[in-house]
């Protein structure tokens, strides 16, 4: 166990020393925190937490003192200046970071915070306490966005390649996966002028024949709550038809569409027609909208719902296998096997989808590079146009994060996110999105892999956040964009089904009136 006490100018800073730290210690526990006191200004901050190096917070023994960091932060405004010192049990380690002369726009704030995560990072690093992470600094969900941002300003691939580097920390082998894909996304982003014009719709079904012992997202298994399923299908549509209209009212048109969940193809043949149907008479299309559906269980596809989805012109078809090794997928409580995977894909091929898409999931429990790349081998050879790659991310709501499991340790898990890349860009798939999580395995990251000219736009839309995105249905977000200065503001539903049914007056006019005054 490791006590840590940070002492800083301002209360923000500690917030920006944990955010750091959960990198290599997701979990800390505080003992103590600096508040405000009633009649005094805040000047400075203190805050005391627990951590251990596994990640994980236990009881101290009474006769086993905690190993003890002191972390002391020290700032100068003119010149820009922050100083981090670790005193680690009397030994000492300083550093300090300054602007360089060669830079890039920042705001005051951001920029001094950055300068604070750089100095703890390297301090962290040169005492040996943590292994970096290839990510260096970077904590966010989308990393593309500083890139993009840089593009932007008119910078070169080698000024772009010296700041992440330099500046953010991150790896010359990541930062130049981070080029690569923003070099991709660049022709496929909507201008300024047709922002305004064309939005994506996400709709989510949020049930599963089982739920997965890694998922996290608003899901609900069929088998406990498959009586609201029919209700909740009538709320969507209505949420559907209500802001059709307003759509169809502004003269704004749809470029992509997203059915995620969940499980959208556990709907019965009927009721996926009624769906799709909703949709296509709701909704004014672009001339080449892409149409997703996720497949994601192979035990959910019939001949007959994948005529349905063909016959609706789905453009683009998930089967997620997340492993193609029998013993994990027992494991992880997909309750199908390898044989039904190939199976669904062979029938999906047969219908003929214009893209198929396979997820994987890297590190799951008892896997190592030598499974992975099994799994990879035997998904090559089916040749889908679209493979994803997730690192295992341990989140709240995962059943995983409360059970203790045999992950690969940190270093194997780094080798094997190695291995599937190399062994995907050397089978011609190009990395066109990505995407990282809290708590994610061996400091990894999500990446979406295409053939030339198969990419996912929606996923594109949605992680750059340069397109306003309509979500339905349960535990959806509604993404508007304002064009000037990309500016973001979010509409949540609820995750809950039965609150989602309940409230739905409240959150159809909520989205109405918004639509009315954004449009």
């Amino acid at each position: 166990m490791i006590k840590v006490t940070a002492l800083t100018p301002t209360p923000d800073d500690v917030r920006v020393i944990r955010d750091l730290l959960r990198i290599y210690f997701p979990q800390i526990k505080l003992l103590n925190s600096w508040e405000k006191a009633e009649d005094k200004a805040i000047t400075n901050g203190q805050e005391s937490f627990m951590m251990s190096k596994d990640g994980l917070v236990v009881p101290t023994e009474e006769d086993v003192p905690p190993q003890e960091i002191l972390f002391v932060v020290a700032k100068n405004n003119f010149p820009m200046e922050v100083k981090v010192t670790l005193n680690l049990e009397g030994q000492v380690y300083s550093q300090v970071e300054r602007v360089p002369a060669e830079t890039f726009r920042e705001e005051f704030t951001n920029r001094e915070r950055r300068l604070l995560r750089l100095a703890l990072h390297k301090v962290l690093k040169h005492s040996w306490l943590v292994d970096s992470s290839p990510w260096g600094i970077l904590t966010g969900v989308r990393p593309l966005k500083i890139v993009h941002r840089l593009l932007d300003e008119g910078l070169s691939e080698e000024r772009i390649m010296l700041h992440l580097t330099r500046d953010f920390a991150v790896s010359v082998a990541r930062a130049r996966l981070l080029f690569q894909v923003a070099t991709l996304q660049r022709p496929l982003l909507p201008d300024k002028q047709e922002t305004p014009r064309l939005i994506s719709l996400y709709v989510g079904i949020p049930f599963c024949p089982t739920r997965c012992y890694y998922c996290s997202f608003p899901s609900f298994s069929l088998q406990q709550w498959g009586h609201l399923l029919e209700d909740y299908l009538q709320g969507l549509l209505r949420e559907i038809k209500t802001l059709g209209l307003v759509l169809k009212e502004k003269r704004v048109k749809v470029q992509n569409v997203y059915l995620g969940g969940g499980t959208p193809t556990i709907l019965s043949e009927r009721q996926l027609e009624v769906l799709l149907e909703m949709l296509e008479d709701s909704f004014p299309f672009i001339q080449e909208r892409e149409l997703t559906v996720e497949g994601g269980r192979p035990d959910t596809l019939t001949r007959e719902k994948l005529q349905i989805l063909k016959e609706h012109q789905v453009t683009r078809l998930s089967i997620n296998p997340q492993t193609m090794h029998e013993k994990t997928l027992v494991a992880i409580g997909r309750q199908h096997t390898v044989q039904a995977i190939l199976e669904a894909y062979g029938l999906a091929r047969e219908i003929g989808f214009p893209v198929i898409n396979m997820d994987l999931i890297v590190g799951l429990p008892g896997e190592d590079s030598f499974i992975l790349r099994k799994t990879l081998t035997e998904v090559l050879k089916l040749k889908p146009e679209n493979i994803t790659l997730h690192a295992l991310a341990m989140k709240r709501a995962a059943y995983y994060r409360q059970e203790k499991i045999n992950l690969p340790l940190p270093a194997e898990g780094q080798v094997m996110m190695d291995l599937a890349h190399d062994c995907l860009q050397d089978a011609g798939y190009f990395p066109y999105y990505l995407y990282r999580q809290k708590d994610i395995f061996a400091h990894g990251e999500n990446v979406g892999y295409s053939v030339s000219g198969k990419a996912c736009l929606y996923n594109i839309q949605m992680m750059e956040e340069r397109q306003t995105i309509l979500g339905f249905g349960v535990g959806s977000s509604s993404k508007f964009v304002n064009v000037t200065d990309w500016f973001l503001e979010n509409i949540y539903n609820p995750k809950d089904i039965i609150f989602y049914l309940e409230r739905l007056d409240e959150i159809l006019q909520r989205k109405v009136d918004k639509l009315q005054s954004f449009l």
